[in-house]
């Protein structure tokens, strides 16, 4: 198993909740998550389906966004080290919802950063496209999206 601390996006069903850790399985296995000194933040149980972000570290993945399935992303900052994470404040996703469909593409999924969104839309003609959308609703850039990325696997239901 490789250790460089590589960002990833993992989707998949919780199999074990502990404190601040949990397993989740994916297509590519099982991971170990840690949620840091933020974990009262997300009431994770068995079976739910969820989309993290993180870093790889060691053995486990270093959560720094996760959303339950239907939910809203949460962001943990991990740049506070030895423990002090932090959790950064959520942003509402309605100005960057509406700034897609008012381009004529039905919202797939969405996916917060701490300064945007990431949105996945279909055209009328079934064309997937990744919108990277700013919080006060400006499209930043838009590019065709890969039907089958990790990070999408839950708007595409491929859990």
């Amino acid at each position: 198993m490789k250790h460089d601390h590589k960002r990833l996006s993992v989707s998949g069903l919780v199999t074990a909740a502990f404190t601040r850790r949990f397993v989740i399985e994916a297509k590519d296995g099982k991971h170990l998550a840690d949620l840091g000194s933020q974990a009262s933040l997300v009431d994770l149980r068995e079976g739910e389906k969820v989309t993290l972000q993180g870093r790889r570290k060691h053995s486990e993945i270093k959560v720094t966004a996760i959303a339950k399935e239907g939910g809203e992303m949460i962001f943990i900052d991990r740049n506070g080290g030895h423990g002090h994470d932090k959790t950064v404040v959520r942003h509402d996703p309605s100005l960057a919802l509406a700034a897609v469909k008012l381009e004529g593409y039905t919202v797939l999924g969405a996916l917060g950063k701490p300064k945007h969104f990431d949105i996945l839309g279909r055209s009328a003609k079934g064309k997937l496209v990744e919108f990277h959308v700013e919080l006060d609703g400006a499209i930043d850039r838009k590019k065709p999206a890969r039907r089958h990325a990790p990070k999408w696997a839950l708007a595409m239901g491929e859990l």
